[in-house]
């Protein structure tokens, strides 16, 4: 007779789902509205999801990953076998260039910002600025990211 074994979903499995959707939702959601008009607002919420799956992938895959920004875009990087930042090819976190009319400002001095395999990052403050208003993304030391609507 065989041992019955529970079976079920570890948080670790959740969290990488979880974060997936995420991903997905965030990369979706501004190419099904075009970029004709693209509010600071739709530019921010596709970064806070872009930012929340690389602090993911840096905890799922156990290597940093780095966000480099531009006024005019960002990149991602992660770390390759030679211990060398190299851009990420992957169709989600590729490299973006913003929409004309939207821009990002640095509020703190930092112009990139790293997620340990910890989840850990720096802390740091983005402000995208567009036509139609401005979107504050801020992340914390403990790896949290967040956005907010300025006017």
């Amino acid at each position: 007779m065989g041992s019955l074994r529970a079976r079920g979903f570890t948080l670790f499995e959740i969290v990488v789902v979880l974060a997936l959707i995420v991903i997905m939702v965030g990369a979706m959601a501004p190419s099904l509205s075009g970029y004709e008009g693209v509010s600071a607002r739709h530019e921010g919420r596709r970064l806070v999801a872009l930012l929340a799956a690389a602090r993911a992938q840096a905890i799922v895959t156990g290597v940093p990953y780095r966000v480099d920004f531009r006024p005019r875009g960002y990149a991602f990087l992660t770390l390759d076998r030679r211990g060398r930042f190299r851009v990420v090819k992957a169709r989600i976190l590729r490299a973006r260039r913003l929409p004309l009319g939207v821009t990002l400002v640095l509020l703190r001095a930092r112009r990139m910002v790293m997620f340990s395999p910890s989840g850990l990052s720096q802390p740091f403050r983005i402000e995208i600025v567009g036509n139609s208003g401005r979107f504050v993304v801020t992340g914390d030391s403990n790896g949290d990211i967040n956005g907010s609507v300025r006017s």
